[in-house]
This record gives C-alpha cells, sequence and structure tokens, in this order.
C-alpha cells in the first residue's frame, strides 16, 4: 500500500469544506425553489441562493489561486497514469463549474433586469446589458449546468471513497 504522508494546507481545506458546503446549500435551496410559488418566501430563499453562489465565486477565485501559488500534495506513486489524469480532469472542471455556475447565475438575473444583493449587505452592481435572449441564454445554461454539478460532484465524492474504501491508499486523509 501507498499511503499519503503530506496533506493540503489548512488554508486550502478550508476552502474545499467551505465551497463544499456552499454547492450543497445552494442545491438544497434550489431545489426547495422548484416547489414554491411567488412571494416572500420564494425570493428570500433566491436572494439565500444567489449570495451562497456569489460566495463560492469568490471562494473559488481566492481557491484557485491559492493553488496555482502552492503545489498540492502528491498522488499516490501506484496511481495509474489514467487516474492520474481523471484526477486531474475531474479537479479543473469542479473549479470550472464553481466559477461558471455562478456567474451564469448572475448574469440571467442582471441581463433581466432584476438586483442581486449579497446577503442583503450590499447591492451587486449590473455589470452587464439589459438583454433578454442573453439572460434566456444564461439561465438554460445555469439550469443545465446543475446537472454537470451533481455529475461532477458524485465523481469527486465517489474517487475519494474508492481510495478510502478500496484502495485504502489515505488519500482522503490530504483533505482532513
Amino acid at each position: 500500500m501507498d499511503h499519503i504522508a503530506s496533506k493540503y494546507t489548512p488554508l486550502a481545506i478550508g476552502f474545499h469544506w467551505l465551497i463544499a458546503v456552499g454547492v450543497a446549500l445552494t442545491v438544497a435551496l434550489a431545489l426547495y425553489l422548484e416547489g414554491l410559488d411567488r412571494g416572500e418566501t420564494k425570493n428570500l430563499i433566491l436572494s439565500v441562493h444567489k449570495s451562497v453562489g456569489l460566495a463560492i465565486l469568490m471562494l473559488t477565485w481566492l481557491r484557485l489561486i491559492w493553488r496555482l501559488t502552492h503545489r498540492p500534495p502528491a498522488l499516490p506513486t501506484n496511481m495509474r497514469p489514467l487516474q492520474r489524469l481523471a484526477a486531474h480532469a475531474t479537479h479543473v472542471c469542479l473549479y470550472a463549474i464553481t466559477i461558471a455556475m455562478p456567474v451564469t447565475g448572475y448574469v440571467s438575473v442582471a441581463a433581466r433586469g432584476r438586483e442581486t444583493t449579497f446577503f442583503n449587505l450590499f447591492v451587486v452592481p449590473s455589470w452587464v446589458p439589459l438583454d433578454r435572449a442573453l439572460s434566456n441564454l444564461t439561465e438554460t445554461t445555469h439550469r443545465y449546468g446543475q446537472y454537470a454539478v451533481y455529475a461532477l460532484v458524485a465523481l469527486h465524492v465517489g474517487a475519494a471513497l474508492y481510495h478510502q474504501f478500496v484502495k485504502r491508499d489515505g488519500l482522503i486523509r490530504r483533505m482532513f
């Protein structure tokens, strides 16, 4: 067995888990929103969903900067090249989706002329023109992007569990 001795830095671990909780929360809120009729409750839940999404966006950019300036711990030496490639590709896709989903959500709302606040602390400026077609396109992209989120999270969690319970190589300890 090839046990992993090194870990991610505490800041990288913090980014990982904050983003993971944020993604789980935005998914739960989005699913809850689907069953709500228009009104105050729906507006409140949507506002929290958008705020958490923006927090995910900010945390992902910070995590990406940290990742580009700090080498992650090495993968197990006995990991096959295809598994290494899959791990790298999945991580790149996770970064991409945690940027793309908040951006498409924001653009779909802003292009429709609707306001976004960040946890009711301040109004997020609208940096896109009013454009119904753009709003519809990004709303559709955001809606279908959820399936990419589900697939990538399932792949990521599944790989972590595979390494923990099948390979027993200690890989999962790097993130705790």
